[in-house]
């Protein structure tokens, strides 16, 4: 069984998750720590509690869900991966950190080394998230799909009441209609949630509720 531990960093309040087993091995989903104080949080919480980890793992490339990747890269010496999609985006970074007011500096800029394709399994120990491609937001989105214990990390794709902004460069509306319809729609509705930004939900509660989806 997977647990998880929720993070809310930087100043675009991004949801970074530690996902863990009962072995105490971990991938961490869009290491968003950019103050010293917030690399301090999840350094101490992964040492603290003794977790192994394993990955880093991106829905996408957009700064917020990037800044604290290399942190925890140098220490831990484990890579990142993300959609081939996303890679060369890692490079432009620093365009959407000026954007925003960030400081992004080069030492907190990490590449992917690790391809994630549709369908793609990332073992925790005995435990598994499924690799769904879902692009919209962003040209290379996954989401990760951990079918036994149903739950499901949907990075922006899909939020409590809302969907991820398309007007960002290579932002798709059809793309992401496309994607909650025909991959998050086929879930259970009992499937819990995670999400990039706000709190949890669940797929059944936004099918009803959503009032983006609704009006796809």
């Amino acid at each position: 069984m997977l647990s998880v531990k929720t993070f809310i960093f930087n100043p675009i309040q991004v949801n970074t998750y530690i996902v863990y087993n009962e072995n105490k091995e971990c991938v961490i989903i869009d290491a968003g720590s950019f103050e010293p104080f917030e690399d301090e949080q999840i350094l101490d919480y992964i040492d603290k509690n003794g977790l192994k980890p394993l990955m880093l793992l991106n829905t996408h490339s957009h700064i917020d869900h990037v800044m604290g990747n290399a942190v925890i890269a140098n220490k831990y010496g484990i890579q990142l991966a993300a959609h081939p999609i996303e890679k060369p985006l890692y490079d432009k970074v620093w365009a959407f950190a000026a954007a925003f007011g960030i400081n992004f500096t080069q030492d907190r800029c990490l590449a992917p080394t690790i391809d994630l394709n549709d369908g793609d399994i990332i073992n925790v120990g005995d435990d598994t998230l499924k690799v769904l491609f879902t692009p919209g937001h962003a040209p290379g989105h996954v989401c990760f799909y951990d079918e036994k214990d149903g739950i499901i990390f949907t990075g922006d794709t899909l939020f409590y009441r809302g969907i991820g902004r398309c007007d960002l460069p290579g932002g798709n509306y059809s793309a992401i209609e496309k994607s909650l319809r025909e991959v998050l729609y086929k879930l259970p509705d009992d499937t819990v949630v995670y999400c990039g930004h706000g709190p949890m939900t669940r797929i059944g509660d936004e099918k009803r509720n959503n009032p983006e989806i609704n009006s796809l």
